[in-house]
């Protein structure tokens, strides 16, 4: 069976499998991996917590069952951020070197877990505004699920 939630829980493993070798600089001048999490980051531990910094959340965003006889189509969102106070704000680099990666990823190996197809069109965002130290951009995908399959009746 084919689910919103078990297609979440893949994507967040494939994201961890092609982000395991990838790291970012941190304010400090240390070379540090990123947390990927679902939907969410965790909760904050104070006012000042940057400890999730760099991430990769992997979000549910909405599903189409578009007829009975159509695959399930689910958006899945991936949010990208990264906290850099270099003076030079070019931070946004390397949010598009992390989308760039999993864009990659899923174009040239469609299928994910065996079960779950990417869909066209896949896009990407950044954000408009100065955030400085903060960074974000994201990318929006569609997946193809199985549709399910019709209880039939003695009726149908």
């Amino acid at each position: 069976m084919q689910t919103d939630v078990l297609l979440q829980k893949a994507l967040v493993e494939e994201v961890k499998e092609e982000l395991k070798n990838y790291t970012s600089v941190n304010n400090d001048g240390e070379y540090i991996k990123f947390n990927v999490y679902p939907q969410n980051l965790p909760a904050k531990k104070g006012k000042n917590d940057d400890e999730h910094f760099p991430y990769v959340l992997v979000c549910m965003d909405e599903e189409q069952i578009n007829g009975e006889d159509d695959d399930l189509i689910c958006s899945i969102y991936f949010l990208v951020g990264i906290n850099d106070k270099n003076p030079n704000k070019q931070g946004h680099f390397d949010i598009a070197n992390v989308l760039n990666r999993l864009s990659k990823r899923f174009l040239e190996k469609r299928l994910v877990n065996g079960r779950y197809r990417i869909a066209f069109p896949l896009t990407k965002k950044f954000q408009e505004e100065d955030t400085y130290p903060k960074f974000i951009g994201g990318m929006s995908t569609l997946w193809t699920l199985e549709k399910p399959e019709i209880e039939e009746t003695e009726y149908d």
